[in-house]
């Protein structure tokens, strides 16, 4: 595959981890690692400047374990990066789909890895 235009540039800025014991994770990202969480709904997510870590409620020898997520410029870039991952033959999951300021689109990788494009206004 070409090498993506700039305006489609991808910038990876979360990872979700599925954890065990989400309390027990909670307490060793806040309270030994020092990082501020912040609960949101059955999860957890970690707060950097530019990056988010999500622990959710999901063993790690569950299916959805592990994704993480690249956001894009523009809700046209998820598009264009769904016709580059069809020309591909990559397998979709799901999507694109959203409308206004939000669109995205769940594929895999060739590990069975979960990996998102989305936009965010």
């Amino acid at each position: 595959m070409e090498r993506a235009k700039n305006s489609a540039a991808l910038r990876l800025s979360h990872l979700s981890l599925g954890v065990s014991d989400l309390e027990i994770s909670e307490c060793f990202y806040r309270d030994v690692l020092g990082l501020p969480t912040q609960r949101s709904g059955d999860e957890i997510e970690v707060h950097w400047p530019d990056f988010l870590l999500i622990l959710s409620s999901r063993p790690p020898a569950a299916r959805g374990k592990f994704h993480f997520g690249f956001q894009v410029a523009s809700a046209a870039d998820v598009d264009t990066w769904a016709e580059r991952l069809r020309a591909g033959g990559v397998n979709i999951m799901s999507g694109p789909f959203g409308e206004g300021n939000e669109r995205q689109i769940y594929f895999v990788d060739p590990d069975n890895y979960e990996i998102e494009i989305y936009y965010e206004a």
